[in-house]
């Protein structure tokens, strides 16, 4: 592949996040008045923070807290993992075949084995069907609700486009045959937007499961330029009394975290939870020439507050190297003014605080980064 064609691949995908950009003084705040079964008006918590900018950010960067590698701006494989990725979706056959077509099915898309090495499609099923195919759902229902032509259409490009985001994130500088993008990008994401097109599959995952996205209060630091406090997670809900007053609580991105939720009043619930989280990725074996990955995984626990399953404050302790302890405090908690702002504390190990502030008026928050050690 030409050095050219790596250029002008890196060009685009830049100039991708600027055009998301430049949409963001136009958003209109009266939009129309319509019943959705994900987005909502409320301008408390982490609803207030979902945005386009806040779809890319979060998805495409969410691979850095597992990766040990910088998420400064020039860092991020612009280039050759663009290449990579797109000769690799572009022209699959090829690499399936030199990887193995019954080890590409067993371990990327039959759940057919629950061993950590083979497994991958376990995240697949999880975070591009269920949680990006509703991310796809709720996007469009902003767009429409903003008053955007097409928004269905806008939400599966914001939603691919974000996916493609986070394969060139997690394939580095390398140019090779790349596997884990093929399921994701070809069939997981795709299966996702088709099944949440559907009104009836969107209503029991709202209604009955109370689908959400808590994202991270995603943030961009200048010294050095980079994006901080990335991640996009998910939670379910199910009520388990009468009065729906206890719910199972399930917390999921790269992690998994299990637990009750216990509603306070009619709107605000704590919940309390515990699992694993993806402290690292590992290698698997090579296979003709075509590599793969797996992650390794250790403890974490969190408590959560919300109001109307929007995340008002979060705290969790993870195992993970890049949030060893994360404060979350969204808007709305302060003050319930239109500038209300939100606060986050994370502590990286080895030795760095990364703490910023989150304003509704903003797409994505400012960071501070500072190595204590």
């Amino acid at each position: 592949m030409s050095n050219n064609y790596k250029a002008i691949a890196g060009y685009k995908i830049k100039h991708l996040l600027i055009f998301y950009l430049s949409l963001f003084p136009f958003w209109d705040a009266n939009g129309q008045e319509k019943e959705y079964y994900f987005f909502r008006t409320y301008e408390y918590g982490s609803e207030a923070l979902f945005n386009p900018i806040s779809v890319l950010i979060n998805g495409g960067c969410d691979t850095y807290q597992q990766l040990n590698r910088p998420s400064t701006f020039d860092a991020i494989p612009w280039e050759n993992g663009t290449t990579s990725v797109w000769r690799s979706i572009t022209s699959p056959l090829p690499v399936i075949n030199r990887f193995g077509w019954n080890r590409f099915l067993k371990q990327e898309v039959l759940p057919v084995s629950f061993n950590v090495d083979q497994a991958q499609w376990v995240p697949n099923y999880m975070l591009h069907s269920i949680g990006g195919g509703m991310v796809y759902r709720k996007i469009s229902e902003w767009y429409d609700y903003h008053g955007y032509p097409a928004p269905y259409l806008l939400g599966a490009v914001t939603g691919m486009a974000s996916e493609f985001f986070n394969e060139m994130v997690e394939n580095g500088q390398y140019i090779y045959p790349n596997i884990d993008c093929i399921p994701d990008i070809l069939i997981f994401q795709p299966i996702g937007i088709l099944l949440f097109s559907s009104d009836r599959i969107s209503e029991f995952f709202s209604k009955e499961l109370n689908l959400n996205d808590w994202s991270q209060p995603a943030a961009v630091s200048f010294a050095p330029l980079a994006f901080r406090n990335a991640g996009q997670n998910f939670v379910m809900k199910y009520a388990v009394t009468k009065s729906k007053s206890t719910s199972l609580f399930f917390h999921f991105g790269n992690f998994a975290i299990l637990g009750l939720s216990f509603k306070r009043n009619s709107e605000d619930a704590i919940s309390i939870g515990a699992g694993l989280a993806s402290k690292g990725v590992k290698s698997l074996p090579v296979q003709n020439g075509v590599p793969s990955n797996t992650i390794e995984s250790g403890p974490m626990a969190g408590i959560y507050y919300d109001r109307n399953n929007s995340l008002l404050m979060s705290m969790v302790y993870s195992a993970s190297r890049n949030c060893r302890f994360r404060l979350n405090i969204y808007p709305g908690v302060v003050s319930s003014s239109s500038f209300s702002p939100g606060f986050f504390i994370t502590v990286v190990d080895p030795g760095i605080l990364i703490a910023g502030i989150t304003l509704k008026i903003l797409p994505i928050g400012l960071s501070t980064y500072t190595p204590f050690k």
